[in-house]
């Protein structure tokens, strides 16, 4: 993927990646993306975890504290969420720590997520949470799929502007949207579920700059032990 996206992004501001949540491949993936970047640029993360839990991720950039992590709620309750509470996102965000370490990239991750019920009230405050953390450096978003469409989407029977919709008539041509499309396998949301299969002419490609196809995906896993600090 690095390849392909390396020079598409070159002179973007803000980078979406559109993911299906709940997968052991997509997080793993875009980890090495990210390996690949810091290479030779700095960069900061927006994560789709909700905003109450910047301070504990905060507290864990600066200790490398893995109990400050996996104790976060968030991380918790794996029976009852959609899979972005999963050991893979929490690996995603100890790997982030590692490549600022590493590469000495002063990487900052934000939450920006909230937990309204209401979806264009929701897609507005993720919209203008990353619109506040946008900087000199490039900025990368990890969100589901929907909400990083570049145009209208249908959802359980309601049409709406999500995220990336709002964000592209924001930024123009300094946002580049890519989705993650597995074309088959399970993933976990609220239960194992199965990808109904995709290729490259489904239609909701349209509303991406690029898509990047994966064969095969599994279900993501979750801590087996609820830890106390």
């Amino acid at each position: 993927m690095f390849e392909n996206l390396r020079d598409k992004i070159k002179d973007k501001k803000l980078i979406l990646f559109g993911e299906i949540h709940g997968t052991k491949e997509i997080p793993k993936l875009i980890e090495k993306f990210l390996i690949e970047i810091a290479k030779t640029e700095e960069f900061n993360i927006c994560l789709e975890i909700p905003e109450e839990f910047q301070e504990k991720i905060d507290e864990f950039m600066e200790s490398g504290n893995d109990d400050v992590l996996e104790n976060i709620p968030f991380f918790l309750e794996p029976d009852n969420q959609d899979g972005r509470g999963s050991l893979e996102y929490l690996d995603i965000i100890k790997e982030i720590n590692n490549i600022d370490k590493n590469y000495k990239r002063n990487i900052k991750i934000f939450c920006i997520d909230s937990n309204s019920d209401n979806q264009e009230r929701r897609e507005s405050y993720l919209a203008e949470n990353i619109l506040k953390k946008i900087s000199d450096k490039k900025t990368f978003a990890i969100l589901g799929d929907v909400h990083a469409s570049k145009s209208f989407v249908s959802f359980f029977g309601k049409k709406f502007l999500p995220a990336g919709g709002i964000l592209f008539n924001k930024l123009g041509n300094k946002m580049f949207s890519t989705r993650i499309l597995p074309k088959k396998g399970e993933f976990f949301n609220f239960g194992v579920k199965k990808i109904i299969e995709s290729n490259s002419e489904d239609l909701f490609n349209k509303n991406f700059d690029y898509i990047h196809e994966l064969e095969k995906v599994t279900p993501c896993s979750f801590q087996k032990i609820k830890k106390t600090l």
